[in-house]
C-alpha cells in the first residue's frame, strides 16, 4: 500500500512539473498585429475638401479624386489604400525584435497652405495629404482593441479628438474620431467625426 501511494504521489509530482513546464514555454499570440487596409473613410457631415463643388460623405473617395487648385489647376496626389507605405501597421509583426504593441493607423489628412492678406483674410494656395502616422501602445482585452497611450502626443499633434477604436472581427477594425478638415464648400474649417474601416491584408 505504501508503495502504491508513493507511486502515485511520483505520477502526480510528474504530471504537476509536466503542467508548470508547459504553461512557461507556451507563447501569447498576438492575432490582432498585422497589416491592413483602409476599406472606406465616411465623414459624419457633408464635405468637399477636393474643391470641385461636390459635397458628399464619402471621405475616401474624395481624398482618392483630382484636387482643383485655387488657380484652376487640376491635380491627382495619387493616394492609393492598396499600397503597402498606405497600411495600417499592427506590431509586433513576424521577425520585428521589438514586441512592443504599436498600432500605425496610417491615416490621411489635409494640409494647407495659405497666404494672410489681413482683415482676417487667407488665400488659399495650396492642398495636399499628408500621412497621419501614429504610434499608440495599444492592448488586447476581452478580444476587442483598447489604446493605453499615446507616447508621442499624436492626438494633440493632429487635433484628433474622441478617438475610438473597435475590432469588428478577427480580420477588421474600425476607428472613429473628430478631426478639423478645410471645407471649401463652407470656405472654412470644420469639425468633422470619421469613420475609418479597415481589413487585414498580406504585405505580398
Amino acid at each position: 500500500m505504501k508503495k502504491y501511494i508513493t507511486k502515485l504521489g511520483l505520477i502526480s509530482l510528474t504530471l504537476i512539473i509536466f503542467s508548470c513546464s508547459k504553461n512557461e514555454d507556451e507563447t501569447y499570440i498576438n492575432d490582432f498585429s498585422g497589416f491592413y487596409k483602409i476599406q472606406s473613410i465616411s465623414s459624419s457631415v457633408l464635405i468637399d475638401i477636393n474643391n470641385d463643388g461636390l459635397q458628399t460623405n464619402d471621405y475616401l473617395q474624395e481624398v482618392k479624386s483630382n484636387y482643383t487648385s485655387y488657380n484652376g489647376e487640376i491635380i491627382n496626389y495619387g493616394y492609393n489604400n492598396e499600397l503597402r507605405h498606405n497600411f495600417a501597421e499592427a506590431r509586433p509583426t513576424p521577425n520585428q525584435s521589438n514586441h512592443a504593441n504599436l498600432l500605425d493607423i496610417s491615416f490621411p489628412a489635409q494640409r494647407i497652405d495659405s497666404i494672410y492678406q489681413g482683415n482676417n483674410n487667407y488665400v488659399k494656395m495650396n492642398m495636399e495629404y499628408r500621412k497621419l502616422s501614429t504610434s499608440f501602445i495599444y492592448k488586447i482585452s476581452n478580444n476587442n482593441i483598447a489604446i493605453e497611450s499615446d507616447p508621442f502626443h499624436q492626438f494633440e499633434y493632429y487635433n484628433i479628438d474622441n478617438f475610438k477604436i473597435n475590432r469588428l472581427n478577427k480580420n477588421e477594425f474600425e476607428i472613429k474620431f473628430d478631426l478639423p478638415i478645410y471645407d471649401f464648400h463652407e470656405n472654412d474649417w470644420i469639425i468633422t467625426n470619421l469613420t475609418a474601416k479597415y481589413i487585414k491584408t498580406t504585405t505580398d
